[in-house]
């Protein structure tokens, strides 16, 4: 390696190094430079267009990542990438056909397996169980990569009906993941909530911005909030901006201008109208980058766990809507367990610490429609599966809106969806997913008993003898 490739090499680490920690005008700066000199330099063209995939600009990232594609060609990394952006674009045969190609470069590609089996109806025999049995037969295959089999190997599994053996290894996926959540805290937190918008205390009135723009999707990850958003992004006077962290932000904000400099919740008593004012427009701003169309007459934030903010949420905006999705409890966990999300969700990789999160969240949900009955609309996800259009109706009324028929034809809508649920949207409704705990109703025993679901066994005859199994 000469000492121009040397530089090069060195410059791009650096860049790299930038962009991971979110710097990305830095890192673009660095691209745009090296590829002055080096235009056809593919790491720098891949790099530039996984910047205009994480600014959303996702046209342009195709662009650039195809073209550093066909410089380079057997870099899988490239392949496996590209398939991501296909996915949310929902081009799911071309993201399909790339996790493909990046397996066949790099057998070991456990990410590509993993993004693979999510996109994919498997049935017996098929030959991706092998390839990921070989690999994890493996001595010397990376602790960090095992987690991405188990969890493609238990979707096949799961698909083909081998329920134990699809079980041990999500359990073993979310083992290998070592990820840790510090149940004491957050109940800590929802305790500090129940305080500080409890009713020996006078709840926050409203001071912040006039407006009903913002509507707000929440609930448990898992429980239809992502079909639920699609439904009414469909709406031509709605858009629907996916999962946002501005409300955790404009929290954090709160901690800063209050008069208590404590962290959220206990900074809520010391905010102002000034400050509350100050907030509203902050996060007005930020939503306000997703369209500047005037026909757009709501904006969708469908985080899940917004639902820690509600109490702020209706301090700061008049006519803000909630909407707060529920699901069967057990079907929840049990889809929040199976997936193994990238971030923001390290409750869900330990079942007994999913299970006390669960309940701090339903207390905390139960709480929030007490003192906001009329605030707060909740949706079944069942309800929408059996009565589409009576549950759309049902929103749009809520929202102010009329009935629109786009609605219905919900997976015609064009448009990025970067959730798990990315395959179910671009489909019309199915049920397959309801009441699929029941296949592992042994394993999630524990978990039942915690959060107070009482789970039946099913009575089946053995040796003329009716009993339990």
């Amino acid at each position: 390696m000469n000492v121009m490739d040397t530089n090069l090499k060195e410059q791009l680490q650096a860049a790299m190094e930038s962009q991971l920690a979110g710097r990305f005008q830095a890192a673009e700066k660095v691209y745009r430079e090296i590829l002055k000199t080096h235009p056809e330099q593919p790491d720098a063209i891949h790099l530039l267009g996984l910047i205009r995939m994480e600014q959303e600009r996702d046209e342009e990232a195709v662009a650039l990542m195809e073209k550093a594609l066909a410089l380079f060609p057997r870099a899988a990394h490239f392949h496996h990438n590209i398939a991501g952006l296909y996915r949310r674009m929902g081009r799911l045969d071309e993201a399909e056909a790339e996790f493909r190609e990046a397996i066949r470069l790099k057998p070991d590609y456990g990410e590509a397996f993993q993004g693979l089996a999510e996109m994919v109806k498997f049935k017996p025999g098929d030959p991706l169980i092998e390839l990921i049995n070989t690999q994890l037969a493996r001595k010397n295959l990376g602790r960090n990569l095992q987690p991405y089999f188990h969890f493609a190997a238990g979707k096949i599994l799961d698909d083909i009906g081998e329920y134990r053996q699809a079980f041990q290894h999500y359990r073993d996926g979310n083992r290998l993941t070592n990820r840790k959540f510090d149940s004491v805290r957050f109940r800590t937190l929802v305790k500090e909530l129940l305080y500080v918008y409890g009713p020996s205390r006078a709840i926050r009135p409203f001071e912040g911005v006039e407006t009903d723009k913002p509507v707000f999707i929440l609930g448990m990850p898992r429980s239809g909030t992502t079909l639920v958003e699609q439904i009414l992004a469909s709406h031509s006077g709605v858009w629907g901006a996916g999962e946002l962290n501005d409300m955790k932000l404009v929290a954090a904000k709160a901690a800063q201008v209050s008069r208590f400099r404590q962290e959220y919740p206990a900074c809520i008593p010391g905010l102002g109208q000034q400050e509350c004012r100050g907030l509203a427009r902050l996060y007005l701003d930020r939503i306000g980058r997703f369209t500047d169309n005037p026909e757009i007459v709501r904006i969708i934030d469908k985080h899940p766990l917004n639902f820690q903010f509600i109490g702020l949420i209706f301090a700061l905006f008049s006519g803000a809507r909630v909407i707060h999705t529920v699901r069967n409890p057990l079907d929840t966990c049990l889809s929040c367990f199976f997936q193994n999300f990238t971030k923001g969700q390290d409750y869900s990789f330990d079942l007994k610490a999913l299970a006390h999160f669960y309940n701090d969240y339903r207390r905390l949900m139960e709480h929030w429609v007490s003192i906001y009955p009329d605030r707060i609309l909740t949706v079944r996800y069942e309800d929408v599966l059996e009565d589409q259009e009576a549950q759309t109706r049902r929103m749009l009324d809520f929202l102010g809106l009329d009935f629109e028929e786009a609605c219905i034809d919900f997976h015609k809508t064009e448009r990025k969806v970067s959730t798990a649920s990315f395959l179910q949207v671009r489909q019309p409704l199915y049920k397959t997913s309801r009441q699929r705990w029941m296949n592992y109703r042994s394993e999630l025993k524990e978990l039942a008993e915690i959060i107070g679901v009482s789970i039946e066994e099913p009575i089946t005859i053995s040796g003329g003898v009716r009993k339990l199994t």
